[in-house]
């Protein structure tokens, strides 16, 4: 029971750098951006990520590798569609792949930087994320990707986010995450946390 209350305890604290994303990505794309839905869990096998199944065809995969008192990766996933909804967000009159990439690593900067910051914060680590890497790669190769990505050489924990960000009555995307962190940070957490 205590190990799924550190469990809950941490993906609110990461729920929490969520909302602060949607707050920066308001401000990047100069209008409103909420939170409409948010499921994360954590995923009990390193090397089932069935729960990511839904994402079909090709996939912009941003990973941002997390330095400092603990270690960590996540990695951001769009389809197509997701990305230039995303992009469409801007308004912007220009359409360039290489601009919508670059869009892409903004976003990844802004979502894992929240939630980076919000772990932080709440556990009193040193930590940052490094600079996220675009990889472009097909659904049907997803499960290959993350089993070489997500290495069993020391021992983590990974979590899987779903969340969807509207920034108009029909806008939306639904970025899907997972996120490999150091299992050390369940030590961390406080037991009075647990109770409260």
């Amino acid at each position: 029971m205590d190990m799924r209350n550190r469990e809950t305890f941490l993906i609110h604290v990461m729920n929490a750098g969520f909302e602060k994303a949607a707050l920066s990505f308001s401000k990047l794309i100069n209008r409103p951006v909420k939170i409409t839905n948010t499921q994360s869990i954590l995923i009990r096998h390193d090397d089932d990520f069935s729960c990511i199944s839904e994402e079909q065809g090709d996939l912009y995969v941003l990973v941002t590798h997390i330095i400092g008192d603990i270690a960590g990766k996540s990695f951001l996933f769009f389809n197509r569609e997701e990305s230039e909804e995303i992009f469409k967000a801007l308004k912007s009159s220009m359409v360039s792949e290489s601009l919508n990439e670059a869009f892409l690593m903004e976003i990844d900067n802004i979502i894992s930087a929240s939630v980076i910051s919000e772990i932080s914060n709440t556990f009193n680590l040193e930590i940052y994320g490094d600079v996220p890497h675009l990889n472009k790669i097909h659904s049907r190769d997803l499960q290959e990707f993350l089993t070489k990505e997500i290495s069993k050489e020391d021992p983590s924990s990974v979590i899987f986010s779903n969340t969807t960000f509207q920034f108009d009555q029909k806008d939306r995307v639904h970025p899907q995450f997972v996120w490999k962190l150091s299992s050390k940070i369940f030590d961390l957490i406080p037991d009075q946390q647990l109770t409260a």
